[in-house]
């Protein structure tokens, strides 16, 4: 399957018109505002991002934010189950808490586990996404080693769209957005039910997942120039799911589900007085999952994280450069309950607050065709672990030929989460608090290249992690994170590319090669070496909002455990293409009917050992042009 990826990725590249700025550091004319305080152009970008806009998410055209993130280099996805399950993001080689997520610019996380559930965000209408790569912690603290996936919400005119199909499979969405006056609105409302697959793939019940959101926000323009926004949303879903219960190593058909709400609150005020940009912050996320068995309360974990930020900006020009100068200050709380009716391995029920006090303060300067930019920042933890100091640095030059040369370095820090010291999901994994936090440096140096119509970019980074938090079996499966003893090295090579070629097609590709150890040289789990994706989209010039898609995403072979043993035995899932397609067909000047599909070569997928995930899907449906 590599060699077939690869030829279509060879074909479509030796289409180009030459060798292949680029598509990871910011698509041309792109503002990007996930690597900095404040909005950088593309141009200055010093590190790799990945920009997908409106157009890139109409290729696949997936409800699942997901799959939309398989087209970015250096980042593996891992689907315990059919769509809905648990859905990790992994970005180069690191773990699935090692990436922050923001919403609107909000934080999305679980406290408790410390990473974001892609699963619960099915059917979010997003039109926007940046993927900044590599430690962003001189910036945000703790969280984000791997980097920052930046998603926006559509705040545009009408939308709706409905769909059914494959799986039992039924999913809607309405938008609506206006202004009046000083003051714009906007309110969506998004559902989606699947009657799922059988996880533990044994012949048994389906594990079905549901999920419902609502989410609205507003600006107020203020006198002096000065603006007032706002947000809130509600999100549930409902997932069942199997586990194993005889300690076998293989899934058992269970009935097992757990609901998940979540809540976000979030308003900032912008404003200027006299040469000084204001930024203030304040936010509240509330996670709540109630899991049960047979119908049975089994346990509920509670995260709440309250965060309230400043940030002054001040520009000018001096010496020949323009520089913006910025710094912050946020305080941040989370807090933390979890209860529980097994008491078999010792007391469950905790109620744990963690509070951080950080400053940062960022530079940046252009000076003619050259950019240079700086972050630090320090974390006071109050005493529940170390205090924390991170930095990035970069810099890049803008050829007059169209290339574009970046080098950066930076460094990350990611605090053990509330699961990891005090346990006990499940049951018998015990917590440890005693556990370090886990840090990590690393570099990078990239080259983009544009061609007018094509635009490529090639990126190779080498990252350490220390304290690498791992976790450990005994012979009666009960189980205790630990930090491993060693550096976890983390390499790769990362290849994008995008052709306009004409004003209706347009194709574009990307490939990674990542290594990735522990500290004792082991290839690190859930980690494929190998991952792909190739894309095109097309639209009609004949008839207006005729439009289609079709993409294969490749993902090599990766390690997992089988933990049915003792020790454990490492087993290799097999590597797969996801192929999908989609297509919109006007019937009128408002209506325009679809058509998708989902791994149409009906692969067998296996993120995580055996989990069994779903077959070829087509879904049809309807959207307002």
């Amino acid at each position: 399957m590599l060699k077939q990826l690869c030829l279509i990725s060879a074909s479509a590249l030796l289409l180009l018109p030459a060798a292949a700025a680029a598509q990871t550091a910011g698509k041309l004319g792109d503002e990007i505002t996930v690597t900095s305080l404040r909005v950088v152009d593309a141009a200055s970008a010093t590190s790799a991002v990945t920009i997908i806009d409106a157009e890139d998410l109409a290729v696949r055209n997936s409800p699942y934010v997901a799959d939309q993130l398989r087209a970015v280099p250096g980042l593996a996805i891992s689907r315990s189950g059919s769509v809905g399950g648990l859905t990790q993001l992994r970005l180069r080689g690191s773990e699935g808490n090692h990436t922050l997520v923001l919403l609107n610019g909000i934080e999305i996380s679980n406290p408790v586990t410390g990473e974001t559930d892609f699963g619960i965000l099915s059917g979010l209408n997003a039109s926007r996404i940046e993927v900044a790569r590599g430690e962003q912690s001189g910036l945000y603290g703790s969280d984000a080693i791997g980097g920052v996936v930046a998603i926006t919400t559509a705040d545009e005119g009408l939308s709706a769209s409905a769909e059914a199909g494959s799986f039992g499979t039924k999913r809607a969405q309405l938008g609506i957005a206006g202004a009046k006056n000083a003051a714009k609105f906007n309110l969506s409302l998004s559902g989606f039910d699947t009657d799922g697959v059988d996880t533990s793939g044994t012949g048994g019940g389906k594990d079905g997942a549901s999920a419902y959101s609502l989410l609205t926000g507003g600006e107020l323009a203020l006198p002096g120039d000065w603006t007032l926004s706002g947000l809130a949303s509600f999100r549930r879903s409902d997932v069942e799911f199997d586990s194993d219960t005889d300690f076998d190593g293989a899934l058992n058909d269970n009935d097992l589900d757990s609901t998940a709400d979540q809540i976000i609150l979030g308003a900032s005020l912008r404003g200027q007085t006299g040469n000084i940009d204001h930024a203030l912050r304040a936010s509240f996320t509330d996670v709540s999952t109630v899991s049960n068995d047979s119908g049975n309360f089994s346990n509920e974990t509670i995260g709440t994280r309250k965060k309230v930020s400043y940030s002054p900006s001040v520009s000018f020009a001096s010496g020949g450069a323009d520089m913006v100068v910025s710094a912050l200050v946020d305080l941040e709380n989370e807090d933390y309950e979890r209860i529980d009716t097994d008491t078999l391995f010792g007391d469950p029920n905790q109620a744990q607050s963690f509070d951080t006090l950080g400053f940062a303060g960022e530079a940046r300067a252009v000076i003619g065709a050259a950019a240079l930019s700086g972050s630090v920042r320090f974390d006071d933890n109050d005493g529940r672990f170390d205090d924390a100091t991170t930095w990035r640095i970069g810099g890049a030059y803008n050829f007059d030929f169209g290339g574009k040369l970046r080098v950066s370095a930076g460094t990350g820090v990611k605090n053990p989460t509330f699961t990891e010291l005090f346990g006990f999901f499940p049951g018998s994994f015990i917590g440890n608090p005693d556990l370090n936090p886990e840090t990590s440096k690393s570099w990078e140096i990239g080259y983009d290249h544009n061609f007018g119509s094509v635009q490529t970019s090639l990126t190779y980074f080498q990252a350490d992690l220390e304290d690498e938090i791992t976790t450990v079996f005994d012979a009666s499966f009960n189980s205790t994170p630990a930090n491993l003893a060693g550096d976890s090295e983390r390499s790769g090579i990362e290849f994008a590319a995008d052709w306009a070629v004409s004003d209706g097609l347009n194709i574009s590709a990307s490939l990674s090669d990542i290594q990735t150890e522990d500290g004792s040289g082991i290839d690190e789990i859930r980690q494929p070496g190998t991952t792909g994706s190739v894309s095109l989209s097309w639209a009609s010039q004949v008839k207006d909002g005729m439009t289609g898609g079709v993409s294969a995403d490749y993902v090599g072979e990766q390690d997992d455990f089988n933990f049915g043993t003792f020790p454990s035995t490492r087993v290799t899932l097999d590597s797969y293409v996801l192929v999908s397609a989609n297509f919109a067909y006007p019937i009128n000047d408002d209506f325009a009917l679809t058509l998708r599909g989902e791994n149409l070569l009906d692969e067998t997928v296996q993120d995580v050992f055996s989990y069994n995930n779903t077959g070829a899907g087509v879904f049809v449906g309807f959207k307002l042009r």
